[in-house]
This record gives C-alpha cells, structure tokens and sequence, in this order.
C-alpha cells in the first residue's frame, strides 16, 4: 500500500467550502499543535481562553527526484501553499483544511503566516528544492466569536418553526448544551413546549461562564 501524503483541501471562496486539493510532495517530520486552555484574570481569576489553535508545520520539496530533466522550478509546486496567504474574495485569506489519510490535523483554519527557503539551485539560478514553514491557526467567525465572549447587541429573539432551545443556544452561544441559560431567563419550564413566533429574551453569556 502507497504511503499516505498529507493533503490540503482549500476553500473554493465562491462556494465556501473546502474542495480544492493539494497534496505535499514529502510528508513532513512532524507536526506541532499549540493551544492555550486557561488564563489568569486580574478580576475574575482562572478563565477559559478562547484564543485559536496553531498548527506549525515544515514542508520540503525536491523537484530533482521526479525524473524530469532539466528539474522543474520548485516554485511551480511551492506557489499553491504561497497562495494561502493572500487575501481572497471574501476579504481573507481562503479557509483549510489539513488532513492525513483518516486523521484531520486541522478542521478549519488559515495560513498566518509562511517563510519559504529555496535550498537548492541549478546553475542557471533556477531554484529546486525549497522548505516550506507553515504556522496554521484555527478559523473562528468573528460574529460567533462575538456573541459567545461579549454581551448580546439584540437580545431578543423570535422562534422560527424547527426551532429548539439546545438549536438555539448552539447558534447564540456555539454550544447547545447552554439552553438551560435560555430557559431560566425566559422562565420556561418545559422546553418542549416551545412555539414557533414566541419572544425569547437571550442573556448573554461570558467567556467564563460555566454550567
């Protein structure tokens, strides 16, 4: 069986979904995650930190072992990954995803930041052999990352059918498990009762709060 190459899925801007696909020429050594859990607070001690996950990672590429003569420019390979950085139609750069064979590395993320060595070259100057190294960091959409670490702007909220208190709280909050917050603030008891045009009061949720 042929040895799995780490792949790139990257986001096709028009679609918003990651659906194009590069595939690395070597699979690096190894692949280094960094994610803070807590942080001291002044004021209310111990907190979640809600900072994204990084993902660092070195990429090499050889263009003189594909069996072409002269070598390619390596930079004709190195280019896809580059273009990870620059700014795309929806004024950012275009969403990833890292994956391994059945490991995903990275569910969503971008590229923050890149610096590319050109190691090798042919006599002309043509480079052929480059090192690629990647800092990766976790998407977060600014507007749900709003909601769940500041006060609500709109705290009012009508239900649409198909609705539920744990849907809700999963769209307000990003975790569903917080409906109970929802339901004690509206004083319902029973949230199966809930109805399609009902006004709900939703009160926002800190960074720190836990139930």
């Amino acid at each position: 069986m042929a040895l799995e190459k780490l792949k790139i899925l990257i986001e096709d801007q028009t679609q918003g979904i990651p659906n194009k696909e590069i595939r690395v020429l070597f699979n690096p050594n190894q692949v280094a995650i960094s994610k803070t859990g807590w942080r001291e607070d002044p004021g209310q001690g111990l907190v979640a930190d809600r900072e994204p996950a990084t993902l660092s990672i070195e990429l090499f590429f050889d263009t003189t072992i594909l069996g072409k003569y002269p070598p390619e420019n390596v930079q004709n390979y190195t280019k896809q990954i580059y273009s990870l950085t620059l700014i795309g139609k929806n004024e950012r750069p275009p969403l990833c995803q890292l994956i391994w064979g059945k490991n995903i590395l990275l569910p969503l993320g971008i590229l923050k930041s890149l610096t590319k060595t050109l190691t090798h070259f042919l006599e002309d100057g043509t480079p052929v052999a480059a090192k690629l190294s990647c800092n990766f960091q976790e998407w977060q959409d600014p507007t749900q990352k709003k909601k769940i670490e500041n006060p609500i702007d709109d705290p009012i909220r009508i239900v649409k059918q198909g609705e539920t208190l744990s849907s809700i709280a999963a769209e307000e909050y990003n975790d569903p498990t917080l409906w109970r917050l929802i339901a004690k603030k509206n004083q319902i008891d029973n949230p199966r009762l809930l109805k399609p045009g009902q006004r709900l009061t939703i009160p926002p949720r800190r960074a720190n709060s836990i139930t």
